[in-house]
C-alpha cells in the first residue's frame, strides 16, 4: 500500500514559464521545481506520487521534500481534514503602510502620519549627518517598525565614527551605503550595514536578487496586490506626493495641504490603482515564478487588456535568466515582445535561443 502524504500548508507551489518553485514561507527560503512537480503538489488534498511512473524518480522526489519538511506522511485519509487549506486573502486595516522620503522632509508630514502604522520609513540622503540624526529622533513618537536609511554618497572614512550614533537608534533596522569600492553586508548593534557599489539612482530602478523576499507576510500581500506600491508613499525633495521612487506623477504638494487633504490623497482610488494590482495580470510578470517575492519598482502602464512595463526587468522569466548571467538575453531578442496591445511569443526563437543557452 502506497504511503499518503499532504504539502505544509507553508510551502507553496508557484509556476513559472519554464519552471516552478517551492515558496517555503516558515524558512523565508525557496526550492526550485520542475512544472511537472508543479502540478503534482499544487493540490491542498493527498499528493498523488503515483502519476510519477518512473519509481528511481518518485522515492527521489519524495525523499527531496521530506527532507526539507515540504510535505509529510499522513497515517490515513481522513488526516486530511485535520489540515484545511490556509486563506491566502488578507486585510488590511491601514492605506498607508510604507513611506519613502527625504531627510529634509517638511515637519507637516510627521504630523500629518500621526496616527499611522507604517511597517517600514526610509529615508534618503546625500550623507549621514546631524540633520539625519535629528530627523530620526523626531519620528520616536510614531508607530514604526523599521527605519532603513540610504545614503548616496559613502564617506569610508568617515563611517566608524557613525556606527555608535547610529547604534542609539533603536528603530533603525538597515543602514545602505551606495557608492562603495566594494559589496557586503554585515550587522552590528542589530543594524544591517550594506554596501552597494552602484549609485543609488542606478540601484532605485532596478529589481536585483537582493531585492526578493520570501516571507509569510510578502507573500500574501503579493498574492493579490502590488507588493511594491501598495501602501506606499513617496515625498520627492520638492514636497511632491507619489506612489513611488521612480514615478513622475504628482497628486499633491505636501506643504500646501492639511493633513486632512493628505490623507484624502492617500486614500484616493486614483492614488491606490497601482497598489491594487495583480502580478498575474501584469504582462511577463504574471509568467516569473519571483513574482510573489519580487518588490518591483518599475512604473507599470496600462495596456488594451492588460498592465505591462515598457522597461525590461533584469529577470527573463521565458529563459530562466538573470542579467548578470552569461548568455543573457532581453525580451525582444528571446521572440518576445510587450506593448500596449499585448505580448507576443515567437515561440521557434525563443526555443532556439533557451537551447543555446541551457544546451538542449
Amino acid at each position: 500500500m502506497s504511503k499518503l502524504y499532504l504539502r505544509n500548508q507553508l510551502c507553496i507551489p508557484v509556476d513559472g514559464y519554464n519552471r516552478a518553485m517551492i515558496y517555503d514561507l516558515g524558512r523565508k527560503d525557496y526550492h526550485f521545481i520542475s512544472k511537472a512537480h508543479y502540478a503534482l503538489l499544487n493540490t491542498d488534498k493527498l499528493i498523488n506520487f503515483d502519476q510519477i511512473a518512473d519509481q528511481s524518480e518518485r522515492s527521489e522526489l519524495i525523499d527531496f521534500l521530506l527532507n526539507l519538511e515540504i510535505i509529510f506522511e499522513v497515517a490515513s485519509p481522513q488526516e486530511e481534514e485535520n489540515f484545511p487549506p490556509i486563506t491566502r486573502s488578507v486585510d488590511y486595516p491601514d492605506q498607508l503602510t510604507h513611506a519613502v522620503i527625504h531627510a529634509d522632509i517638511s515637519p507637516a508630514f510627521i504630523d500629518f502620519i500621526g496616527d499611522s502604522h507604517l511597517q517600514n520609513l526610509s529615508i534618503l540622503a546625500p550623507q549621514i549627518n546631524e540633520d539625519v540624526f535629528k530627523l530620526i529622533d523626531s519620528l520616536k513618537h510614531l508607530e514604526i517598525d523599521g527605519i532603513y536609511l540610504y545614503i548616496e554618497n559613502f564617506e569610508a572614512e568617515n563611517l566608524e565614527k557613525h556606527y555608535t550614533e547610529l547604534g542609539r537608534r533603536f528603530t533603525l533596522f538597515s543602514v545602505n551605503f551606495f557608492g562603495a569600492e566594494a559589496a557586503n553586508t554585515h550587522l552590528r548593534d542589530n543594524i544591517y550595514y550594506n554596501f552597494f557599489t552602484e549609485k543609488l539612482e542606478e540601484y532605485r530602478q532596478k529589481t536585483t536578487l537582493d531585492k526578493l523576499f520570501v516571507n509569510h507576510d510578502l507573500f500574501f500581500e503579493a498574492y493579490s496586490k502590488h507588493a511594491y506600491y501598495h501602501g506606499k508613499v513617496y515625498i520627492d525633495q520638492s514636497g511632491q506626493i507619489k506612489n513611488g521612487l521612480n514615478n513622475t506623477q504628482s497628486f499633491g504638494d505636501i506643504n500646501a495641504i492639511t493633513a486632512r487633504e493628505f490623507h484624502q490623497i492617500i486614500n484616493s482610488e486614483a492614488f491606490l490603482a497601482l497598489g491594487n494590482i495583480n502580478k498575474d495580470d501584469m504582462l511577463v510578470c504574471k509568467d516569473c515564478e519571483f513574482r510573489y517575492m519580487c518588490t518591483d519598482p518599475r512604473v507599470p502602464e496600462k495596456g488594451d487588456q492588460h498592465w505591462y512595463h515598457p522597461t525590461e526587468c533584469q529577470y527573463n522569466p521565458y529563459l530562466s535568466v538573470w542579467q548578470h548571467d552569461d548568455n543573457y538575453a532581453g525580451l525582444k531578442a528571446s521572440g518576445v515582445t510587450v506593448s500596449v496591445t499585448g505580448c507576443t511569443i515567437d515561440k521557434a526563437l525563443l526555443d532556439r535561443k533557451f537551447n543555446e543557452i541551457w544546451g538542449e
